[in-house]
């Protein structure tokens, strides 16, 4: 939202700019196809990140941009994959732990630096559902969350992100801000039994019904069947299934 005390002529042209701006993104929506990334360009960013070649990182992100990749294309799933790889390489024990967790704070500093040119020049303010997004006890690293976060400010949801709160912290967020969905990310097995844990107390003794919801990336690992997991409501890592599950868009 625009807020000014300059005179009116210089509100207008600030609203007109914004207004060129959405109409432009519109139309670059409406002509272009989307273009994928190649395996060279997500190799060649891949070991950007590996070599901490924090200029190079920044090139290549340009280069894709400028060659039609969408930001949609490089925020929901360059950036991410490339999460995924440093974790497998680390399994393997062809990465260091070191190595990845510099890996994941530069993919975390590029969906800072790129996060509001990926919302665009229509994104203003979220009026849709409140969304709290916990890390439970015991996971490190947020990419995940602060991508999932992004997706969702994206999609007009209201996300608010916690990081290292107790279970009765987060009980005391809820009594006074409206939450629509909780939404836990897990990356690690070990830290599977604290998200359930977690859930089972909010569910205990929050008073109302709030969906649970476990996303992150350990979750294409799990068995569904699991009856420990019928604690959360859902289990997706996509954002846009979890609101058209619970807030589905209605046609005009």
């Amino acid at each position: 939202m625009l807020y000014s005390n300059e005179p009116d002529a210089r509100f207008d042209s600030k609203s007109l700019d914004l207004a060129l701006l959405a109409l432009q993104e519109l139309a670059e929506r409406k002509s272009k196809k989307p273009l994928k990334y190649s395996r060279k360009d997500f190799n060649d960013f891949f070991n950007a990140i590996v070599a901490q070649d924090d200029q190079l990182q920044i090139e290549l992100i340009e280069k894709l941009i400028y060659q039609g990749v969408s930001l949609e294309k490089i925020y929901e799933n360059l950036i991410p994959e490339t999460a995924e790889a440093l974790g497998t390489l680390w399994k393997r024990d062809e990465l260091s732990f070191v190595e990845v967790n510099i890996g994941a704070q530069r993919l975390h500093r590029l969906t800072r630096i790129y996060e509001n040119r990926y919302l665009g020049p229509m994104y203003l303010s979220a009026e849709g559902p409140n969304i709290l997004m916990i890390l439970p006890k015991g996971e490190i690293h947020t990419l995940g969350l602060i991508t999932a976060s992004g997706i969702f400010k994206k999609n007009g949801a209201d996300p608010y992100v916690v990081v290292g709160y107790s279970i009765s912290a987060i009980k005391k967020l809820l009594d006074v801000k409206p939450f629509k969905i909780i939404g836990m990310s897990i990356s690690n097995s070990e830290n599977l039994d604290e998200a359930i844990k977690m859930a089972k107390s909010l569910k205990s003794s929050v008073h109302r019904e709030i969906p649970i919801i476990l996303g992150g990336n350990f979750i294409k690992n799990l068995d569904i069947k699991n009856p420990k997991l019928d604690i959360f409501d859902l289990i997706s890592s996509d954002p846009e299934k979890v609101l058209n599950t619970y807030f589905p868009k209605t046609k005009d």
